[in-house]
């Protein structure tokens, strides 16, 4: 009988000694992976959970500076300075990457695939850098507060609050940023205390928003946002009373009562005391955040070096 020659063996037998290889490419690899990569893999993806979370903490933390009553947006009218709404739209900037950051890492993480690893590494050292100009900016602003807030302070209120809100959008602004302020730092006017004429007394002294009221029957003496909770009338001098705001620096003590309803002290001691507080917080938070930033940028071009090396061991292999 005459022996068949079978073409394929050729085919077959290379084909299995490419499975050869490639399993012991993949038990070398697996081998490998039960030290470096395992710990790499597993330490990325603790990283990524944990670094989530401060990313949606920062995130949180620079929204609520925005949109709380007195927040970032409210300061700039007032001190004529932007560098603290500056910092906290860099720092919602930073947290919201951050987190984003964190889903591409797992994914990275879980595919060992080195584009997305790269490409994590790279943009958390972009985020890194865009904390790190936070956090300078905000200790720069708290220690640089400006010399001339008060002079700024008096400008604003003589020359631009309550006149023509309605028509004219900055002294709106100015209005609301000054309404804001005092309700949340709880005072009235400029500086100094009850017995000062720049303090609530500024208003019915020195203020344009007083004059162009003279035409009205009764006439308030401060704004509500001067007012604590309760007897309106009584806090913006629409009714008898024996103290301020109806009396300022009366001459018996009987016109020297304490206004209950009334803020009394002026805003400066209180607005800069307030600045250097949330300035100290958003710097805290955007100095911190870049540390554990470094800490991931490390591990993931480390398992991007890992898996690099086992793609080429693999191509030689083949």
């Amino acid at each position: 009988m005459t022996e068949k020659f079978d073409v394929n063996k050729p085919l077959k037998r290379q084909r299995s000694n490419r499975s050869t290889r490639s399993t012991t490419s993949s038990a070398r690899r697996r081998q490998n992976e039960d030290g470096c990569v395992v710990c790499l893999r597993g330490t990325l993806h603790c990283y990524n959970v944990f670094i989530l979370i401060v990313g949606c903490a920062s995130l949180g933390i620079g929204i609520w500076l925005l949109v709380t009553d007195f927040g970032a947006r409210k300061v700039t009218p007032i001190v004529d300075n932007q560098m603290y709404e500056v910092t906290t739209y860099l720092l919602i900037a930073g947290g919201g990457a951050v987190a984003l950051l964190a889903f591409c890492g797992c994914c990275g993480t879980i595919r060992e695939d080195k584009c997305v690893l790269s490409f994590y590494g790279t943009t958390l050292a972009i985020v890194l850098i865009v904390l790190g100009a936070a956090c300078g900016i905000a200790f720069f602003f708290r220690n640089a507060l400006a010399a001339k807030i008060q002079d700024r302070m008096r400008d604003t209120l003589t020359w631009h609050y309550g006149l023509n809100v309605h028509s004219n959008s900055e002294n709106r602004r100015i209005t609301d940023a000054w309404d804001a302020m005092q309700r949340q730092l709880k005072c009235c006017g400029v500086v100094g205390d009850v017995n000062t004429l720049e303090s609530w007394g500024y208003y019915f002294t020195k203020t344009e928003w007083y004059d162009k009221s003279k035409k009205k029957k009764e006439r308030q003496r401060v704004p509500e946002s001067c007012c604590a909770p309760g007897d309106i009338n009584m806090c913006i001098g629409l009714s008898d009373f024996a103290g301020p705001p109806r009396f300022l620096q009366g001459h018996s003590e009987d016109m020297k009562k304490k206004n209950p309803y009334l803020y009394t002290d002026g805003c400066y001691e209180s607005l800069i005391e307030y600045l250097r507080t949330y300035s100290a917080v958003v710097g805290a938070v955007a100095a911190v955040v870049p540390v554990f930033l470094a800490f991931g940028i490390v591990i993931s071009f480390c398992l991007c070096a890992r898996v690099t090396g086992y793609a080429h061991d693999d191509e030689v292999d083949l």
